[in-house]
């Protein structure tokens, strides 16, 4: 097979403005997404910008002034050792299903 036949480990996501939950959960594993919080785990940051979880896909965050202020109350999360990283389901954890 040829080399191009498969996808980069880590693709550009930066023209997207969707992408599934899977995709999401690899970032994840990469070590390419922070959550929001331990607690919050619907909200994550990956390639620069926000996104939201909705029925099995995430949307980009796409407006300047929500991403600064999701960067404002990620730091305070981190602020007070909330931000340790996603502890339900969502992430393919134990805890809660969402």
């Amino acid at each position: 097979m040829l080399a191009d036949t498969f996808p980069p480990a880590n693709p550009d996501v930066s023209v997207l403005t969707e992408m599934t939950h899977e995709a999401m959960v690899a970032r994840w594993q990469q070590g390419l997404v922070t959550p929001m919080s331990s607690t919050i785990d619907t909200i994550a940051k990956t390639d620069g910008s926000w996104w939201t979880a909705s029925e099995g896909a995430w949307q980009r965050v796409a407006q300047a002034d929500r991403n600064e202020r999701l960067d404002y109350h990620h730091d305070r999360f981190g602020s007070t050792c909330q931000a340790k990283g996603p502890v339900g389901s969502q992430w393919g954890g134990s805890g809660r299903r969402g």
